[in-house]
């Protein structure tokens, strides 16, 4: 089991995240992306990744893994790496769109929410966001839902709010397969990150169809951009969306760290140096579409 030290996240706050979270964007390039390959830890990483789930495909069909890892498996974290991950991947899981979800407040679902830490990012935002522009009137309320009962547990015991205003709830439930009980439009906003890459195309187009259908007016996404095995990146999730009744405002393809050509930036070094987009939709009245 992988361990955190100070050191690892002084490294991460040598980003700049903290004045400008979305750097990643100005990082990114066409031209990095051509460059990364010359980076060796880059390149050992990723052939790495590939072996790895090469091995795993080559003994299960593609639902077996989703079932034994994505919905079955036992994955217990505790409070350092939770916080470790949570900074690592404020990188790549940018706050695009969370202004908007700042100043409406009210109701927002994380599908796919895995341990919460991206809903403890967004809970930390809106509380920030609400003490900088003096909104003492607004609330929130975020639901967790998330296949897997070990990553819910993880999410109850981690996440928290200093905001009386700001509550949450967590929940496993399956949303490409059974669907989920809320009525059409039941949230103002939905967020998800890191499902889609790993749905075949039929539950993802489920997965888009449940999620657009209780969204009521806004959705961010993080996906991944790299194909390995067993994944699918797509790059036109802008009409996935757009057949839903969504269009894209906004959308960011950014690496999953700071790019240096000779090493990775990560003193973790978790993943390679790989791509992901980043997208803020918002739903369409019928008369203007």
């Amino acid at each position: 089991m992988w361990k955190v030290d100070d050191d690892d996240f002084k490294k991460i706050s040598s980003w700049g995240l903290e004045s400008n979270p979305f750097r990643a964007i100005e990082d990114f390039s066409e031209r990095k992306k051509e460059l990364r390959w010359l980076n060796p830890e880059h390149r050992d990483h990723y052939v790495r990744i590939i072996h790895k789930r090469l091995k795993k495909m080559g003994k299960t069909k593609d639902e077996e893994v989703f079932d034994n890892y994505y919905k079955k498996a036992e994955v217990p974290i505790d409070r350092r790496r939770w916080e470790y991950l949570m900074a690592r991947k404020s990188w790549f899981i940018m706050p695009l769109g969370w202004e908007t979800i700042a100043k409406y407040g009210s109701s927002v679902i994380d599908l796919g929410c895995g341990d919460g830490d991206t809903i403890q990012r967004l809970i930390n935002y809106v509380s920030e966001y609400w003490k900088m522009n003096c909104h003492n009137d607004r609330t929130l309320k975020i639901y967790g839902i998330d296949i897997n009962a070990s990553r819910i547990q993880n999410a109850k015991k981690l996440v928290r709010s200093s905001n009386a205003k700001i509550s949450f709830d967590f929940r496993t439930a399956d949303v490409a397969g059974e669907g989920l009980e809320f009525k059409d439009q039941y949230f103002d906003f939905a967020i998800s990150t890191g499902v889609l890459e790993i749905l075949d195309d039929e539950s993802c187009d489920e997965f888009i169809r449940e999620m657009c259908r209780i969204t009521k007016k806004g959705i961010y996404i993080e996906d991944l951009l790299e194909k390995f095995p067993g994944g699918f990146p797509r790059e036109n999730l802008n009409e996935w969306l757009e057949r839903n009744g969504f269009i894209v405002i906004n959308r960011y393809v950014v690496f999953s760290e700071p790019f240096d050509v000779d090493h990775l930036s990560d003193p973790q070094k978790l993943w390679p140096i790989m791509l992901d987009q980043n997208i803020w939709a918002e739903r369409v009245d019928k008369e203007r579409r």
